[in-house]
């Protein structure tokens, strides 16, 4: 008998191109032995709609887009309450969850990855009632997947974000925050904050080399403190581009369960880079291999992979 498959398509990612292979898509799963339902997306948080309806009988669901189509699809998992796999066949601007989880960004890798890899076990963060899937954070630059308009994003791609964040490069505010991190207390004006399940953040490996598990039980919080002149700022791109901002006296960084904000006025929050409620006090915490998604094995992640994906964003 042949396995059931839902496929879950974005269609307005990868600069509109993702429809264009559903065709692609489907032959290629029928070939591998596979009865595929095929949907595309219709508004937000329709993609959740679409598991929750659809995916109760099915052996595998695959989701095609960003990090915001995946993160629906985890919550459609997470609410059938069953064991099923995800695949992941990641178009979107960005991708930090698919490069830092060793899923490929060529889509045709990504689409043999999903039929021969292995599905791991992944940590989902809550904020309040709400799931998010690799990153919860606040301050400046993080509305800028949510304002970049997606013309310009199907245009540009990464770089539409590079261009939209010469703006509030020069407008920067402080964050004043009580924030508790599993009993440690840090209290103070900040630029920049985040809870995260991810190496990467804005297509950079921001936490790359601090120990990073996607199964762990914890989440990682980073904090920078408000930069004061310009050799603030230089410090921590010195940091960013070494790859070794532990060792920054101004950022700071804790493995947690639980992570409880307190701010001062109303904040705004992005969530898998899109756009959360206005908010004065909320605790996010780790939620333990909830669902698994199907990646490369870490052993089958090569130097190479990463220089050609790195080369293919360049080009």
């Amino acid at each position: 008998m042949r396995k059931k498959l839902l496929l879950v398509v974005n269609p307005i990612s990868g600069k509109k191109l993702a429809a264009g292979y559903m065709l692609h898509f489907v032959d290629r799963f029928d070939k591998a032995g596979y009865s595929v339902i095929a949907c595309c997306t219709q508004k937000d948080k329709s993609a959740c709609e679409i598991v929750i309806n659809r995916g109760t009988d099915m052996d595998l669901i695959v989701c095609c887009g960003g990090d915001g189509t995946l993160k629906e699809t985890i919550c459609g998992v997470m609410a059938l309450g069953k064991d099923i796999s995800i695949g992941y066949i990641p178009m979107g601007t960005t991708n930090d969850f698919a490069r830092a989880f060793g899923i490929p960004i060529d889509i045709n890798k990504a689409l043999e990855a999903v039929l021969e890899g292995v599905p791991r076990p992944v940590d989902i963060g809550t904020f309040g009632d709400e799931y998010f899937n690799y990153v919860a954070a606040f301050g400046n630059f993080t509305d800028i997947s949510y304002t970049t308009s997606q013309r310009a994003k199907n245009l540009l791609g990464r770089g539409a974000y590079f261009l939209h964040s010469a703006d509030p490069f020069f407008k920067m505010k402080s964050y004043s925050a009580r924030v508790e991190a599993d009993g440690e207390v840090f209290k103070g004006k900040y630029f920049y904050g985040s809870v995260t399940n991810s190496e990467c953040m804005g297509g950079l490996p921001v936490l790359k080399n601090l120990g990073v598990e996607f199964d762990d039980g914890l989440l990682e919080l980073v904090l920078v403190e408000m930069v004061r002149n310009p050799a603030d700022i230089l410090s921590i791109a010195n940091s960013l581009a070494k790859k070794n901002i532990g060792d920054n006296k101004r950022i700071i960084v804790r493995h947690c369960k639980e992570v409880h904000f307190i701010f001062d006025k109303p904040t705004d929050f992005s969530l898998d880079g899109e756009c959360a409620e206005k908010i004065t006090d909320v605790i996010i915490k780790d939620i333990k291999c909830p669902v698994k998604i199907i990646a490369k094995s870490k052993e089958l992640i090569t130097q190479e992979d990463l220089v050609a994906e790195v080369m293919e964003d360049l080009i």
